[in-house]
């Protein structure tokens, strides 16, 4: 049993059931999809606990999946390019691809088991391109924590396909290396300064 598979059960156990019924509903419909958040960060740093499942699926057919989603789960809300949905205390996220970013994703996910349900989840580049893209501070510091995590990351191929599609991103992606070489602050430190 994972880290994660431990916090979750202390936790939120129910996200494991929610997370295989996801799962078991995309791909009966043979939706493309990848998992992201910190259900997939977990695949690849010490984990943190959530309560909530993203997943970036492909926006073909948004309608009949949002449709569907409500039938099984408690609908929060439709939107163009996010529907929310819960089950229990479980959030679920589901964010239509079409940015650069989410397509990248789509395009590079990986084969992973996650609380126990064989899922396609977002690569390592794939997470920190997403946290780059994000105003969010606990994305920022999954960032850091996945770039000082993974040395073997690979930081050219999201440099170049930042460059290509997000230029106007580059600043932000040199700032969040150079962070990351830095040695991480003490936890009393990060609550006086942040960033």
């Amino acid at each position: 049993m994972s880290a994660f598979d431990v916090l979750v059960d202390a936790v939120l156990p129910d996200m494991k059931a929610t997370l295989a019924k996801l799962i078991e509903i995309l791909g009966a419909r043979g939706v493309r999809y990848v998992i992201g958040g910190a259900n997939a960060l977990a695949l690849y740093v010490k984990p943190r606990m959530t309560v909530d499942i993203d997943a970036f699926v492909d926006p073909d057919r948004k309608d009949d999946l949002d449709r569907l989603l409500a039938e099984r789960f408690e609908l929060v809300h439709i939107g163009r390019f996010h529907s929310k949905f819960k089950d229990g205390e479980v959030e679920i996220d589901i964010r239509y691809a079409g940015a650069r970013t989410e397509d990248f994703a789509l395009a590079n996910s990986r084969d992973a088991v996650i609380l126990g349900t064989r899922v396609k989840a977002a690569s390592p580049e794939a997470l920190l391109w997403l946290y780059l893209v994000s105003d969010k501070e606990q994305n920022f510091v999954d960032a850091l924590e996945l770039i000082r995590a993974l040395p073997g990351l690979d930081l050219a191929l999201v440099r170049r396909e930042v460059e290509r599609h997000d230029p106007a991103l580059l600043a932000n992606l040199e700032a969040m290396l150079e962070r990351a070489s830095e040695p991480p602050s003490s936890y009393d430190a990060s609550r006086e300064g942040g960033r």
